[in-house]
């Protein structure tokens, strides 16, 4: 390269065409007598506003909460704009100004939106994120956030809304420096052994933007310390800050989730205002443990309960865009001619079933390397030093890990993808192209001429963002999910326009984005991830192919027609009248289509296994559990009820959702007047057949295991209603109605179970006083709010299988003795 090139960054920034209509922006050159002014003018200004506020917190922060909390939004607002004059008004202006394309924002409050993106009267009006900023910054030294504060205008840089200034072989130094002489020092490379090191490992910062990290701030610090004189102006300086006043204790921490309960999106709300986070590879091992075992209960609920499997593959039916009209008015070919019907339930079928054994591998993949990493975290966790980079092995182990997450996500995109415009809420807004004759591609546009709706149009934005890559990559995945997050819990029209299947999707792909976000923390060491990872991509990508190898056989395996015949739904095939009550005639119907779905997982599976595509994990899980059938009916018996034993097999009767075994010893038939006597619980296990001598799907066997004695509960009457619900009595005459959402989570917590919304509708339920210790997830019912008796059932089946949970363990608070011992 020319030395004259080299020697002027503004001509290498020309040759690469900077500065021209539709190329980069040209950066401010900067000098380093330039850079050390500015960086000492904005250092001392920070210290000097620090210090203040730090005076202000130690003495009267309990004072200031107080204030605060009793004025009105409005009062709030008011004081926020009299020390920031035209604060943003919205959440995230810097979407908010993305959005806009800057050109209906002046540049200086483009600028601002994105340099200050939690600056804005709708997040600091309220009562509590203003009173954690506070606590945070005045509490921490500066350097603390210097990383988190340039992180927060990532989106601004990337999108170039903000351009930070350019000097050449300069690092500008943060971490552990105390005072306003060293902090944002400017090091020549050729005057410290360590400069050049500590810019490639980002341990310090370009000079541009340690700047930027100056500018942010040198405004923030003075903002926070004048609020705090604005709230106590009835006081004089020397009792503000001075000796007429002595340092108190620091109040408790607050938080804004509500009732008590943990909730990701709060906590993801709230993280700007914090100090920043570190990595809790002990919390992602439960979320990632949680989602493995909702899959692992999805396939097998699929496998098991025939309701179940009709309506999953009705809600994949209603998401495809066959279903979604053209142009002209005219529905898909496929539902016009009769004979194509095998050719749309072919493609429902394959994708409905793949998607769900391919799910299973994903997260338990994903288990692997969270596990992997927690250990070679403790064998290394007397020996990491943030100067020195991190073990090879260890190393290695975060760049797959964030590399598997990131690959992991393109799968809910791309479902994201065909079945968010032919969702049903979404259709009237969306139609497809005339379809081409002999192409299976479908084109679908957005309807012109719509009404305007913010918050319909908002969604449809986030959306259109997440399915274009270029745009996805400025705004940010981690981004975009809270966003979408904000948007469903600030706006109940929101959850309108999104189908229970779209939430679903979503909170896996924000669950994967959390967890690659989460990696992200790691810091020092994770700056460097990024360039590291693309040095040794050929290395990771055989680490992905290797995992990938558990379920790729999954993808390529056709299922045939004879599969798709028996699991076609036409005609009633699996009509599961397990809400009705208990007649000759239900159970006959429910038989009937236990005995459908065997025989379609048993071709299924036949062909499977001739493909070779059951993976080790899907096997194991296969033969851990057993299938749970409806036993012949006889008719009822009118003699006076016997009253049982204490002792009497009466574990199916409070069992969920018809949990009836078949074994060598015991042939279990119900009537109508079937009795709930005692509560005994016995523990069953047994392997799923693998038989390939008949056509015919053979009964489960279970072999029978000595009694496995459980904890009993004394829970309210709120409680106690939804325990009856869930584990519901098939004699009972009476038909229960649905569960409020929030009495499901009170419940579980009564029982000693912590609960923590994660994203979308997903909660997670940790154990805190109980004798277990896996995590189990539940869908919040989207968007009513409440829980369908049929879902309420499959709930209580899963509490069964998962914790050994049955209807007598529960009694009300009230009750004398009763439990089981």
């Amino acid at each position: 390269m020319d030395d004259s090139i080299y020697s002027d960054p503004s001509a290498l920034f020309q040759m690469i065409g900077a500065g021209r209509e539709g190329g980069l922006p040209m950066p401010s050159i900067l000098t380093p007598t330039e850079v050390r002014s500015k960086s000492q003018t904005f250092s001392s200004a920070i210290f000097e506003s620090w210090n203040t506020l730090k005076a202000i917190i130690e003495r009267h922060e309990a004072t200031i909460r107080r204030r605060w909390l009793k004025k009105t939004r409005e009062q709030r607002k008011k004081i926020l704009l009299a020390v920031w004059p035209g604060m943003a008004a919205v959440h995230r202006p810097d979407i908010d100004a993305f959005k806009k394309k800057r050109n209906t924002v002046s540049q200086a409050k483009s600028r601002e939106a994105y340099m200050w993106p939690y600056v804005n009267l709708d997040d600091l009006s309220k009562p509590k994120l203003f009173l954690m900023l506070l606590n945070a910054r005045a509490r921490n030294q500066p350097f603390a956030f210097a990383r988190a504060d340039v992180d927060a205008c990532r989106f601004g840089i990337t999108s170039q809304a903000v351009v930070p200034g350019f000097l050449n072989e300069h690092v500008m130094m943060f971490t552990g420096r105390t005072d306003r002489r060293t902090y944002g020092e400017l090091i020549a490379w050729d005057d410290h052994p360590d400069a050049f090191t500590w810019m490639h490992t980002q341990r310090g910062a370009h000079p541009g933007e340690g700047l930027l990290i100056l500018e942010i701030q040198e405004r923030l610090y003075s903002f926070l310390a004048n609020c705090c004189k604005d709230i106590l102006r009835d006081m004089t300086e020397a009792a503000q800050t001075g000796s007429d006043a002595s340092p108190q204790p620091e109040p408790p921490s607050i938080s804004c989730s509500d009732l008590g309960l943990g909730s990701l999106a709060a906590s993801t709300a709230e993280a700007p205002y914090r100090v920043p986070a570190e990595l809790n590879l002990e919390r992602l091992k439960s979320i990632i443990s949680a989602k493995l075992l909702s899959a692992e209960d999805h396939v097998w609920a699929l496998r098991e309960d025939p309701g179940y499997f009709a309506s999953v593959l009705q809600e994949y039916k209603d998401h495809r865009q066959e279903m979604m009209i053209d142009v002209a008015g005219k529905k898909h070919p496929l539902l016009t001619n009769p004979t194509q019907e095998e050719v749309l339930w072919g493609r429902i079928i394959q994708n409905s079933i793949v998607a769900a054994l391919v799910d299973i591998e994903i997260w338990g993949n994903l288990l692997d390397k969270i596990m992997n990493l927690q250990n070679l975290a403790a064998k290394y966790a007397a020996k990491l030093d943030p100067e020195k980079d991190l073990p090879e092995d260890f190393a290695m182990a975060f760049y797959t890990f964030h590399h598997h997450l990131g690959r992991y996500t393109k799968g809910p995109i791309n479902n994201l993808k065909v079945g968010f415009v032919a969702s049903p809420p979404m259709r009237p807004f969306f139609h497809r192209e005339p379809q081409v004759p002999g192409s299976n591609v479908i084109r679908v546009m957005k309807r012109a001429h719509l009404k305007d709706d913010s918050i319909r149009d908002l969604i449809i934005w986030i959306f259109m963002t997440l399915f274009d890559e270029q745009q996805l990559h400025l705004v940010g995945l981690s981004t975009l999910m809270d966003e979408l997050e904000r948007v469903q819990n600030s706006d109940p029209k929101a959850k309108e326009v999104l189908s229970p299947w779209v939430v679903d999707q979503i909170s896996s792909l924000a669950i994967l984005s959390h967890c690659r976000h989460q990696v992200e923390l790691y810091q020092p060491w994770a700056a460097t991830f990024e360039d590291e990872m693309a040095s040794r991509q050929k290395e990771i990508e055989v680490d992905l192919l290797h995992t990938q190898r558990s379920f790729e056989t999954y993808l390529r395996t056709e299922i045939g027609p004879a599969v798709i015949s028996l699991g076609n739904p036409h005609g009633g095939a699996f009509h599961y009248p397990v809400n009705k009550r208990k007649t000759r005639e239900n159970i006959k119907a429910m038989r009937v289509a236990e005995g459908n779905l065997d025989s379609f997982w048993h071709e299924l599976d036949g062909k499977l296994r001739n493909a070779y595509a059951s993976s080790p994990r899907v096997k194991i899980l296969l033969s851990e559990r057993i299938l749970e059938r409806t036993p012949q009916w006889v008719e009822p018996d009118t003699r006076p009820a016997v009253i049982q034993p204490a002792n009497a097999r009466v574990e199916y009767l409070v069992n969920p959702l018809s949990r009836f075994h078949f074994d060598s010893k015991h042939d279990v038939e119900i009537g109508r007047n079937y009795q709930q006597a005692a509560k005994t619980k016995i523990k069953t296990r047994g392997a799923a057949s693998t038989d390939t001598s008949s056509n015919k799907a053979s009964p489960i066997v279970a072999s029978e295991t000595p009694s496995d004695q459980q904890p009993g509960f004394s829970v309210d009457k709120r409680a106690m209603k939804v325990f009856a619900i869930i584990f519901y009595r098939p004699s009972a005459s009476s038909q229960p109605g649905e569960i409020p959402w929030h009495d499901f989570v009170h419940a579980l917590c009564s029982t000693g179970f912590l609960a923590e919304k994660l994203y979308g509708s997903v909660w997670q339920f940790t154990p805190q006083k109980l004798d277990v210790e896996r995590n189990i997830n539940f869908h919040e019912p989207h968007p009513s709010g409440k829980i369908p008796f049929l879902m309420a059932r499959r709930h209580g089946r899963r509490l069964n299988r998962t914790y050994g949970w049955h209807g007598g363990m529960f009694v009300l608070e009230s009750s004398k003795g009763g439990q089981d011992s």
